[in-house]
């Protein structure tokens, strides 16, 4: 488990490193909305997930 935390931390931090090397600060406003927007939705559908298993949907 914490190996596979770390290689998700590694490739999120070359993820970042690659944009701010790379982009420009207005393309770099751009991706930050479309993350924010990315992470919303995921927030959005892990909370009707378990709202539905909740209420004793299991196989979805």
């Amino acid at each position: 488990m914490f190996g596979r935390l770390f290689k998700f931390f590694a490739l999120c931090l070359l993820a970042w490193v690659v944009a701010r090397w790379f982009l420009k600060p207005s393309q770099r406003r751009n991706l930050h909305e479309l993350i924010s927007a990315l992470a919303i939705a995921l927030l959005i559908s892990a909370g009707l997930f378990c709202v539905l298993y909740w209420l004793g949907w299991h196989n979805i």
